[in-house]
């Protein structure tokens, strides 16, 4: 399979899964969405692994790293002004303080994980 291929067909699992998904949310079935987002990617992944061309290379890599960390910054702050706005204005306190302990979370993610990848090095990973 080439990439082209492999882009067809995971829009194709993304369309199946996206329909199981409505159709399980609709009949408010919970299990549903669970199981086809654990299959869709496992079949995504199987998938991937039949691609006999180069998928990624060391500046996709960087690209990405860039990528995530800009949208990390950019969630966060956004989060954290958001949810403390909304405690402030004490309108919406729940969505409020959802936001900014979703923000304090994924802080604290940030320090663990960047903590973990600072003792090991980089070859490893």
């Amino acid at each position: 399979m080439d990439r082209k291929q492999f882009a067809v067909y995971a829009a194709l699992v993304c369309v199946i899964m996206g329909a199981v998904v409505g159709y399980g949310v609709s009949t408010r079935n919970a299990l549903l969405p669970v199981i086809a987002f654990s299959i869709g990617i496992v079949l995504i992944a199987l998938g991937k692994r039949g691609v006999k061309e180069v998928m990624e290379d060391e500046r996709t890599h960087r690209i990405s790293e860039k990528v995530s960390r800009r949208i990390y910054q950019v969630f966060v702050i956004g989060a954290a002004l958001a949810g403390t706005t909304l405690i402030a204005l004490n309108k919406h306190i729940e969505v409020g303080y959802t936001l900014a302990f979703s923000a304090c979370a994924l802080v604290l993610l940030y320090m663990v994980f960047y903590g973990y990848y600072s003792k090991r090095s980089i070859e490893e990973v």
